[in-house]
């Protein structure tokens, strides 16, 4: 299984130039709102067509501008769950299921005569597999929206494509659904030998579902690599931030080991070459600490006195806003503190200054 897109489109405003290669894998597209993710998907299955370029599944070439090919819809062998769900209203959940199936492409009736058993049970399997065989019968106004949800993976895999594609399927459950239909997906995926491409805007999501991530931004893939590459060694200012760095500041190299977070008014010693080409620099809210007792007035390498902005509780956690030395509320540093492992009475409060410390191997360096 593989897939092979070079494609371009423009909008006012907005241009669409992705180059993408994926073997059996499953991929995560990450990105913010408007990058381009789900119109990338909606390329591959024929929804939208490109000003030019190429897109190649599994060996089949479904769209090709300087040859003149481009298969519909209805002709690529590719799923593409929507956020929506499009699940047919006229007809039951097991037509629903029957109606994307190959066999019912051939001319059998949607799961309504004698011909159709062994669609009906095939379909019934891949109900069962989402824990919705129950509503067999019902339509889908009569089920909840995880219902629905559940009923639409169904379909999707029922249809034996030979891509699946996801565009942000679970955005609308609450979490505690959400992790069962990840591990039912991730089950499916197990023994189902496909490409995978999976959009998202959550990195965890991501992580969870997906064995190679690429990040987008503006219209362009802009890095790739495994969760734990992204999240150690981000190339991009966009990298950084989809991977969920939250203090993030221009930077400019002052000497050979040290940079300055413009944004913050800042200079670190890296203990390392700084490159020429610094544009940016990075601390994750975790990697943030309290600096170890010195005498007064005394700081360490990379510490620095911070003053507490503002304290926000979560249940395990508290997220703590520090205003840096040029101050101003838009460049506040994020630390995040754990709250169950806390002595008693050492929480950061605000108002508080404190001396805190930016272990230089934890910052994040990019060039763009």
């Amino acid at each position: 299984m593989s897939l092979s897109v070079a494609i371009k489109k423009h909008y006012p405003g907005f241009a669409l130039d992705v180059a993408l290669e994926a073997g059996e894998e499953r991929v995560a597209l990450l990105g913010a709102s408007g990058c381009g993710k789900s119109l990338t998907l909606r390329c591959i299955a024929g929804v939208e067509t490109p000003d030019e370029g190429r897109i190649v599944v599994n060996g089949e070439t479904f769209f090709d501008s300087e040859a003149g090919v481009n298969l519909s819809p209805q002709e690529r062998k590719t799923a593409l769950l929507f956020q929506n769900y499009q699940l047919f209203p006229h007809m039951t959940v097991l037509e629903n299921v029957c109606a994307g199936m190959p066999a019912s492409r051939r001319g059998l009736s949607p799961c309504r005569d004698g011909k159709a058993s062994e669609l009906e049970s095939r379909a019934l399997r891949f109900l069962d597999i989402f824990g919705v065989s129950a509503f067999a019968d019902r339509f889908p106004t009569q089920l909840s929206g995880g219902q629905q949800q559940r009923v639409a993976l169904a379909r999707m895999l029922a249809a034996r494509p030979g891509i699946l594609m996801f565009d942000e399927p679970f955005s609308a459950l609450d979490s505690y659904l959400k992790s069962a239909l990840e591990q039912n997906l991730l089950d499916v995926f197990s023994v189902v030998d496909r490409t995978v491409l999976y959009v998202s805007h959550d990195i965890d999501e991501a992580c969870r579902l997906c064995e190679r991530i690429c990040v987008m931004h503006n219209g362009r893939v802009e890095e790739s690599g495994t969760a734990g590459e992204l999240m150690a060694h981000p190339q991009t200012l966009a990298g950084m931030r989809l991977t969920g760095c939250k203090n993030t500041s221009r930077a400019r190299k002052v000497s050979a080991t040290e940079v300055e977070a413009i944004d913050w008014g800042m200079t670190f010693d890296m203990g390392r070459e700084v490159p020429d080409g610094v544009a940016h620099l990075g601390v994750r809210a975790r990697h943030i600490h309290r600096d170890r007792v010195r005498a007064e007035g005394e700081l360490g390498r990379n510490s620095f006195e911070l003053h507490v902005a503002r304290v926000s509780d979560a249940r395990f956690e508290r997220l703590v806003l520090l205003d840096p030395p040029l101050g101003g509320s838009r460049s506040r540093i994020q630390w995040k503190v754990d709250i169950l492992d806390a002595p008693t009475g050492s929480l950061p409060e605000a108002g508080e200054t404190l001396r805190l410390h930016f272990d230089a191997s934890r910052l994040l360096l990019v060039d763009r």
